[in-house]
């Protein structure tokens, strides 16, 4: 079905959104799918342009219960112009594993630079190795849990009574 996939080089629908280091395809995705002139209205409608079925929406939700496979990775290349290598960078490497239901952050990455980092999730992650703090997994003002990084509403906490922003809340971590 992927390869009925047929767009011309020049593909002018879509418009081109950089990678940043580090991030994850969660992240990307909806950072494709949000810019200005793409618009996408959901990662369903995303796949269904890819004609990928669900991988989108699983991709977007850090779900990653199965491998993607060359030829969804390929789909998503030919529409973001992003090369299959540098997509292949924003999911778990393999042999790693990712913490599907628990978001986690570094504030002071954030601060620097507003996108989720695929290292973030990755098991072996014990913290940031960059500034040397304790991931975050919940907000440190009231505890709400982080959401996907596709809910990620102002860089900020969702529960309504805080709405602490990420970029101030390194602070609040622990130096490992």
């Amino acid at each position: 079905m992927i390869q009925s996939l047929e767009l011309p080089d020049d593909y002018p629908w879509f418009k081109y959104v950089e990678p940043k280091d580090g991030e994850s395809i969660a992240s990307f995705i909806h950072r494709f799918r949000q810019a200005k002139g793409n618009r996408i209205s959901s990662p369903s409608q995303l796949g269904e342009i890819l004609e990928v079925g669900t991988a989108i929406n699983c991709w977007e939700n850090l779900q990653f219960g199965r491998k993607p496979t060359q030829e969804e990775v390929a789909a998503l290349s030919k529409v973001t112009r992003v090369e299959t290598d540098r997509l292949w960078q924003m999911f778990p490497p393999k042999g790693e594993r990712s913490q599907p239901n628990v978001i986690r952050l570094c504030a002071a990455c954030y601060q620097e630079g507003p996108y989720h980092r695929i290292a973030w999730q990755l098991r072996s992650t014990r913290g940031c190795d960059r500034h040397k703090l304790k991931l975050l997994m919940k907000c440190p003002g009231c505890e709400t849990l982080f959401p996907v990084p596709s809910r990620w509403v102002e860089g900020k906490c969702q529960n309504k009574k805080c709405g602490m922003r990420y970029s101030r809340m390194a602070k609040h971590q622990a130096k490992i």
